[in-house]
């Protein structure tokens, strides 16, 4: 089963993520990274909860759209340090 991820890699540290880690991502939550980050990353947040809510089908709130990124990236963050540490070994 192969998944598209349309997400800008070369945006902060995504570009040192592998596939994995990214594929392991809810669709939701792909849906946020790619909100937040390359070309949307720069659009208003009217714009990105619109986006969202087309994407996901739910209504959005600024607030609920923060703490979902805040969940995601601490995820993420734990995901890259544990591909790191099994890296070492």
């Amino acid at each position: 089963m192969a998944i598209k991820i349309d997400i800008d890699l070369k945006a902060g540290f995504l570009q040192n993520l592998k596939r994995e880690v990214l594929a392991s991502l809810t669709t939701e939550e792909r849906a946020i990274i790619e909100v937040s980050t390359g070309e949307m990353g720069n659009k208003p947040d009217a714009v990105k909860l619109g986006w969202l809510k087309m994407r996901t089908k739910e209504n959005w709130t600024k607030q609920g759209y923060l703490k979902a990124l805040d969940r995601t990236m601490k995820k993420l963050r734990e995901a890259v340090a544990a591909a790191e540490a099994e890296k070492k070994e």
